[in-house]
């Protein structure tokens, strides 16, 4: 191939390159956008979310209870714990909607399921985030204790900064048709 056919190949490649990110662009859920979007009535379920980074639930499990459904088993000082990874980018769907809270299914299946939310006092823009029913400081951070598959797991350090997004496409087609009542007059 000579020079110029590669160049406007190069050329071509990151065209593409960025109008598929472009396309693809993400955008932290907040209290704004749930406003929004409900506004619109556009059903919190009909949403595709995501989240933001990896999370990483654990649970120690006894030599008896190995067999388990998603996952592994992994051998940690000397005590079997099952991992279950949430990868960033991760699709998702609402499968229970709260006031301030939304419960986010990222497979299949009872009680597979993660809440994020926002506090009771929310402010602007607040950015809904993973709930846990217990913090718990370590030295790399916290821990969350959650109930997932019916079992307590704890959400790992750096988990506990999970955000929920949402596709910027799934915001800004959202529209609000409106309509004028033109009136009636007696004849």
């Amino acid at each position: 191939m000579t020079k110029s056919k590669l160049n406007i190949l190069a050329i071509i490649a990151i065209v593409f390159a960025m109008g598929a990110t472009s396309c693809t662009s993400m955008s932290f859920f907040t209290t704004d956008i749930r406003k929004r979007v409900e506004a619109d009535s556009v059903p919190l379920n009909k949403l595709q979310f995501y989240v933001d980074r990896d999370v990483e639930l654990r649970r120690e499990v006894s030599s008896a209870d190995v067999k388990v459904s998603s996952g592994e088993i992994k051998l940690v000082n000397g005590k079997y714990v099952h991992i279950i990874m949430l990868k960033k980018g991760t699709p998702g769907v609402c499968s229970k909607i709260h006031q301030n809270s939304l419960e986010i299914s990222f497979e299949m299946g009872d009680g597979k399921t993660l809440t994020f939310g926002v506090t009771g006092v929310t402010t602007p823009n607040e950015v809904y985030r993973i709930f846990a029913s217990e913090w718990i400081a370590e030295e790399n951070g916290k821990i969350g204790r959650i109930k997932y598959e019916n079992e307590t797991y704890y959400i790992q350090p750096g988990g506990e900064g999970a955000r929920l997004m949402v596709k910027k496409s799934a915001i800004d087609n959202s529209k609000v048709e409106t309509k004028t009542m033109k009136g009636v007059k007696v004849q």
